[in-house]
């Protein structure tokens, strides 16, 4: 079936103009935000602003060589990504601009935005999602139990910022955790900023803990966020959505669904079904009592546990960790007690599931080319 990279085949002809923003776009640009712009040498900041066609030129200038392998997690499909929007006349023409890439681990933050702009008066803001980093994953889990955690407030400074700095309306989105971002700046949005919102699309995103929303952030997200999921998600399945969601199909199985690119499009939109299926329902609902039976300090003791046995290895990305680290961390999973074991074992495989079938999938791509 089709996915993005079709979408952009069919309609990359298309000026924004002739054919207006649409949700796949949505996810093409925050599915961009994962590239690492700084192995380019062009500087994408509040001043200096670059074409998507110039940054693809000059990534492929400069690493043509390389083997690009943006993590364990991220798919490697983004540089295929990168390439065809910098050939494409719908989006090679795009500024870039106020590129941050923060990584913290004393906070233990990891915030990554960019925004690209749609015209003179029209721009989107990409939140990236959790990239390879241990420290990234780490704040993940603290979103269990911390409210908001550093990322969500610099994701609201950041859309603060933008809106201050360039006139016109916004669009906010995120893959991941960046959706968590993009619903949480536009949940927290002053009056004068909401109003120049005109989308907000959190694909996959988790949700947010019951305490940090009132009755305004409730409304704003039931009224204004797009949550679009897989049919086997299970990260944006996390934690509680107040807004509606809809469900896309999609050609991977299970956990491999949060991949984007295997979101399946047809024509100008994403080829939709009614809802989850029943096995992402059941390990929701697994989690879901896990997480509520625990009090806030339970939650930091068990997320501090999973990480601090991660720590031990040295890693500081999930790209370290090598087998042998994977053992030792089971070993020493499988000593806590029954309850928090069970979910301590089940989360770590999980995240390392995708990552091992990525990893087949592109060793038989090259063994059959």
């Amino acid at each position: 079936m089709a996915g993005m990279l079709d979408y952009i085949a069919w309609r990359g002809d298309l000026s924004f103009e002739r054919s207006p923003f649409q949700e796949v776009d949505s996810l093409i640009f925050s599915t961009l935000s994962y590239v690492d712009f700084d192995l380019i040498s062009s500087v994408i900041d509040e001043t200096h602003a670059i074409t998507i066609r110039n940054a693809g030129e000059e990534f492929a200038r400069l690493h043509a060589d390389e083997k690009r392998n943006p993590g364990r997690i991220i798919p490697p499909a983004i540089y295929d990504l990168f390439d065809v929007m910098s050939r494409s006349e719908r989006y090679q023409d795009l500024k870039l601009s106020c590129y941050t890439n923060q990584i913290d681990e004393s906070m233990e933050k990891q915030f990554s935005a960019l925004v690209i702009e749609l015209s003179d008066y029209e721009y989107y803001i990409a939140f990236r999602g959790t990239d390879d980093t241990i420290v990234g994953w780490k704040e993940d889990f603290n979103m269990s139990f911390k409210s908001p955690v550093p990322s969500q407030e610099q994701a609201l400074l950041y859309l603060n910022q933008i809106a201050a700095q360039k006139p016109g309306f916004i669009r906010l989105g995120g893959h991941s955790k960046g959706g968590n971002l993009a619903a949480f700046a536009a949940a927290y949005a002053t009056d004068d900023v909401l109003n120049r919102i005109l989308s907000v699309h959190n694909f996959d995103g988790p949700g947010f803990t019951t305490d940090i929303l009132g009755e305004k952030q409730i409304r704003i997200l039931s009224s204004m966020v797009d949550t679009i999921l897989p049919q086997s998600s299970v990260i944006g399945m996390l934690l509680e959505h107040e807004e509606p969601y809809h469900v896309v199909a999609s050609n991977a199985r299970g956990i491999l669904q949060h991949d984007p690119f295997s979101w399946e499009v047809m024509g100008r939109s994403f080829v939709y079904v009614d809802d989850i299926s029943a096995s992402a329902y059941k390990f929701d609902s697994t989690l879901r009592k896990f997480i509520l039976s625990l009090n806030a300090t339970d939650k930091e003791e068990f997320v501090d546990t999973l990480f601090m046995v991660l720590g031990e290895t040295g890693a500081k990305t999930l790209s370290d960790l090598k087998m042998k680290d994977i053992a030792q961390i089971l070993k020493k999973l499988n000593r806590e007690d029954a309850g928090s074991k069970k979910i301590l074992m089940l989360t770590f495989k999980m995240l390392f599931a995708a990552a091992e079938q990525e990893r087949i999938d592109a060793h038989k791509k090259e063994q059959n080319p």
